[in-house]
């Protein structure tokens, strides 16, 4: 029976992945901070855990695995749409703590419900371009103008006057990234900066080239649609079916 209902939903999902914009031509979603809520919130307590998308990232994968196993590889592509269904679900897994980082005001390891109502705003941010922005922060911490951002720059960015220039480019741009904001206490916008520009570092040295930078930030911003989109397609249906797809498919 398990295996039955993982079929279904897989089938489902595929069905869903092949229309045109993953939808099938359904009605508007409900906000992405509802939907994330409504799917990870596994306790209800109005809260969401890393723990609680991880478990449940691996509840669909090993749906997606179960269909594959099945025969889901026939006509049609099904086993194409199949594949690139884990493979988003792997990247989900991976982007999911970046993105919590940022959303995390309190850094209590855990997103509250106003905490997550920032997902639709940058949702919106995300489907226009953030070359502007990028070049914005990046100039502001670049204090020779030598397209590298040094070790000493990135030191110099955590305290006044460069945070304040930074947290104020942020602030009026609509993205307005919760965790770097002036509303909370400098030394936790300082960690979180200091975070946010080590994600940047794509080669570990210890600098952040301009090249690097928007790479990075051209990254983010493709794994933060396509999670959008996976949440968009499977969302309602992981909710419809939480019990199976979080692990409820023990028997049978």
């Amino acid at each position: 029976l398990s295996r039955f209902c993982a079929m279904h939903m897989l089938a489902l999902a595929l069905a869903a992945l092949s229309q045109p914009g993953g939808r099938g031509g359904a009605p508007a979603a409900a906000p992405l901070h509802q939907v994330v809520e409504q799917v990870f919130d596994t306790d209800k307590d109005g809260k969401v855990t890393l723990s609680e998308i991880t478990t449940t990232l691996d509840g669909l994968a090993a749906i997606s695995g179960m269909g594959m196993a099945g025969g889901a590889g026939g006509a049609g592509g099904g086993g194409d749409a199949a594949s690139e269904m884990a493979a988003k679900i792997r990247a989900a897994k991976r982007f999911a703590p970046q993105l919590i980082k940022l959303m995390d005001v309190d850094s209590s390891g855990t997103l509250s419900r106003s905490e997550l109502k920032w997902l639709s705003q940058a949702h919106k941010r995300m489907k226009s371009s953030l070359k502007d922005l990028a070049q914005g922060v990046f100039d502001a911490i670049d204090a020779d103008a030598d397209d590298s951002l040094s070790p000493q720059e990135q030191t110099a960015a955590l305290s006044q006057p460069v945070l304040g220039a930074v947290v104020g480019l942020l602030e009026t741009d609509p993205i307005k990234p919760p965790a770097l904001s002036a509303s909370i206490e400098e030394a936790a916008t300082a960690e979180n900066l200091r975070a946010a520009v080590a994600l940047l570092d794509g080669d570990g040295d210890g600098s952040v080239s301009r090249k690097e930078a928007y790479r990075a930030v051209a990254a983010f911003k493709k794994q933060f649609l396509e999670a959008a989109t996976l949440l968009e397609t499977m969302g309602p249906m992981l909710a419809m079916f939480g019990g199976a797809a979080r692990g409820g498919g023990g028997g049978g």
